[in-house]
């Protein structure tokens, strides 16, 4: 009986132990050291009186739609280019644990959670090595949740209602009670991406860098001070200030945020095996959680300004615009289904909605202030897009538009196709497949064509009269789950990231909303 005893409060201090944060299950690897050790910071920041504890990485793929969709009701209209590296933390032992999106980006181990709510006297901190060379790397933070009801009184709210999609971009937590919590998932701050950790360190790409994430700058320096006290470089430490307009604390009607790294296009191509893909599967970076009781005074962020710290940039594209349109003439005459020109002949010819300019108005702080979702936006590129297309009836769709990397507005272009149901991006074309896709020869008397794209979605593209038509700049959507099934609607999506020579994606009001042609099978 003795013996019994014992094991039973064995066992009840394991698990208060692992309430109290002391044993964390959420414990990952410590990062090989080129820079400081997971194990060598914990120690400094808890000699000077921190609490620390750790957290890991996972992947969020299309095949984590499903579980996410049964969570949450949407796969958050991800940019199919590439997988999300989302945080993975654990909780202090006095957070609320809201049990309604706790694993809302998948399962994760016990006592952690891709969301979680902030301590006003904490920060979370990332460090390690970077991934090879690519075109784009991006760490951000985002508000997730929020107590509170979405605002109807105002034009972006009675835009986005007309045009169909109110569901999509305004809508309650499911599982809370009554309702009282709605899903924003709105930007905080500018990114850091490659171009702000190159332009500050001389470097991003496979070197050893650091990101604290906090909404007290008391915590932002006492930890720089600890790094700079283990020779780290001022310039390599980079801070994410969470704006003091949050509701933060631990509590049930707190905030509640997730934060994630993208990593798209990577220079070895990105397959099984490559660096690339071993460092998004098992990235060399740690990510701690730390928090002081010691008494001081709050020393908050401001709210972030959407033109903050740099406005963004573009090479005006307004004398395109008759070329696109003539383009677009162009094609529906060699398909012999003509569209005399875009104005006369608007069920055929569909222009693309900028959601970044008024009404839409899909920057983290405008949709804050009306209880809008942003769907993850970023600062890094520019959103446009259309919706409604189904694939049941042998429907081809021609999406004609800039190419921003010709332009000189973009570093790269991810042109996708969403499952509208699901909220999924389950497939995406990069830019490089949309380059030589309009030739003099196909299209005779369209000015400026190497500036210009086709590219077309249809279900079959191995048709020998679609290929004939297509040129091969064709993707077959697929009729399965995670892509487009029978019924199923799709919106498409063209994102323009950082304009050469910025830090940001271009100013979309300088930019051309591209244009969709509906076609049908040619014999149909």
């Amino acid at each position: 009986m003795a013996a019994r005893r014992q094991i039973l409060v064995f066992f009840q201090i394991i698990v208060l132990l692992m309430m109290g944060g002391i044993i964390s299950a959420c414990h990952h690897k410590n990062t090989d050291s080129a820079g400081i050790s997971v194990d060598q910071f914990t120690a400094e920041l808890k000699m000077d009186g921190f609490e620390v504890a750790q957290g890991y990485f996972q992947l969020w793929r299309i095949e984590d739609c499903p579980e996410s969709f049964d969570v949450m009701g949407t796969c958050y209209f991800n940019n199919p280019t590439a997988p999300y590296v989302m945080s993975v933390l654990p909780f202090w032992p006095d957070e609320y644990i809201d049990p309604a999106t706790k694993n809302a980006f998948g399962s994760t181990k016990l006592g952690c959670s891709t969301s979680f709510r902030f301590d006003p006297n904490e920060a979370i901190v990332i460090f390690g090595f970077l991934p090879p060379k690519a075109v784009y790397f991006g760490l951000q933070s985002y508000l997730f949740t929020r107590k509170d009801a979405y605002k109807t009184d105002n034009d972006t709210y009675n835009f986005i209602n007309r045009i169909g999609a109110k569901d999509v971009f305004f809508h309650t937590v499911p599982g809370r009670p009554a309702q009282d919590r709605i899903l924003t998932f709105d930007s905080l701050s500018d990114s850091k991406n490659n171009v702000v950790i190159e332009r500050q360190s001389d470097g991003s790409f496979g070197q050893f860098r650091y990101f604290i994430i906090t909404p007290d700058r008391y915590m932002d320096q006492k930890i720089r001070r600890i790094l700079h006290n283990l020779s780290v470089a001022d310039q390599d430490i980079f801070t994410e200030g969470i704006p003091a307009n949050m509701r933060i604390g631990l509590g049930e009607d707190a905030d509640d945020f997730v934060s994630g790294i993208r990593y798209s296009l990577p220079e070895d191509g990105g397959k099984e095996g490559t660096p690339s893909d071993i460092w998004r599967n098992n990235p060399p970076l740690s990510i701690l959680r730390i928090r002081t009781s010691q008494p001081h005074p709050p020393q908050p962020y401001p709210a972030w300004e959407d033109n903050s710290p740099e406005p963004r940039k573009a090479v005006s594209e307004a004398d395109l615009k008759d070329d696109l349109n003539l383009l677009v003439q162009k094609v529906s005459q060699a398909w012999g289904q003509p569209c005399i020109d875009t104005a006369g002949c608007s069920d055929k010819a569909r222009s693309f909605i900028d959601t970044q300019s008024s009404p839409f108005n899909l920057v983290g702080p405008l949709c804050d202030n009306i209880g809008m979702d942003c769907l993850a936006d970023t600062q890094d590129a520019t959103y446009q897009f259309s919706g409604g297309y189904e694939f049941d009836n042998g429907e081809v769709y021609a999406v004609i538009g800039t190419l921003g990397t010709a332009t000189g507005n973009a570093s790269y272009v991810s042109l996708g196709v969403n499952n509208f149901r699901l909220r999924l991006g389950a497939e995406n074309v990069d830019g490089s497949k949309l380059e030589g896709s309009v030739k003099p020869e196909w299209y005779p008397g369209v000015n400026n064509l190497n500036k210009l794209y086709i590219y077309y979605f249809t279900r079959n593209c191995e048709d020998e009269k679609v290929q004939e038509l297509t040129h091969g700049f064709c993707l077959s959507v697929k009729d399965t789950e995670l892509v487009v099934p029978p019924g199923d609607k799709v919106s498409l999506v063209e994102r323009d990231y950082m304009a050469p020579g910025t830090q940001r994606g271009p100013n979309s009001k300088l930019t051309l909303p591209s244009m969709v042609l509906i076609l049908q099978k040619p014999g149909q």
